[in-house]
């Protein structure tokens, strides 16, 4: 009898925590689907994201290409465009020279649209005296466009690719920000040299990426991959 009774409280302590473990292996399920239901979401709302900006890009191309005024700077989009750079990001970089661009981005994303009819009476050297407040704000805006773009807009995936195309193919974007800030300054009557242009296109660059790596340690989309 007592041996009978040693063998039901041995089955039945086994079955309890065999039950306890099933419930802990299940409530642990549960919450490995709703993080990786959550991370699905995350990632098709990045594909939404990216598809938007795409056919943005697609449109505003189209118009570009057709402006023989753009046509150098074209290329080197394109080139961009073959690394892989994000087409938001690249559609950023093109606003400063490219104020439709900007007013739609801007429209699309609740921000107040900026005017910007600055233009030198003659051709001139450049110079930090001749960059007036209109310039410079206009060039804060562009900076600052390109930070919040990622930060508000913001997409992990798309800002994990930046980055690495950051340290594997800068020398195409730097060309590309390079002759998209002549290109600004030409139109304005304002001549600005490759390497002064390359000096002040360093630093954005390097603002950049500081505020990209931010957003993607805080965002990262494999935070929670240990439970």
């Amino acid at each position: 009898m007592w041996l009978d009774d040693f063998d039901s409280y041995e089955s039945a302590d086994a079955w309890a925590n065999t039950v306890s473990s099933s419930m802990e292996v299940s409530e642990k399920f549960k919450e490995w689907v709703k993080r990786a239901s959550a991370k699905a979401q995350k990632v098709r709302k990045d594909e939404k994201k990216a598809k938007k900006y795409d056919m943005i890009l697609s449109s505003f191309l189209v118009k570009i290409i057709l402006d023989k005024r753009y046509d150098e700077l074209v290329v080197l989009l394109t080139s961009c465009l073959d690394k892989w750079y994000p087409s938001n990001f690249l559609l950023w970089v093109f606003s400063l020279v490219y104020m439709d661009i900007s007013k739609t981005i801007r429209h699309s994303s609740n921000k107040r649209v900026y005017e910007f009819n600055y233009r030198s009476n003659e051709f001139i050297e450049f110079s930090e005296e001749v960059v007036n407040q209109d310039i410079r704000k206009r060039i804060n805006i562009w900076v600052e466009d390109m930070i919040d773009v990622v930060l508000q807009e913001g997409s992990v995936i798309t800002t994990k690719k930046l980055l690495e195309l950051f340290e594997t193919e800068k020398q195409v974007l730097d060309n590309y920000f390079i002759w998209i800030f002549r290109f600004f300054f030409k139109a304005i009557n304002i001549t600005i040299s490759e390497q002064k242009s390359f000096n002040y296109i360093d630093f954005i660059s390097w603002e950049l990426i500081k505020s990209y790596r931010k957003y993607n340690f805080e965002n990262s989309l494999d935070e929670d991959d240990n439970f």
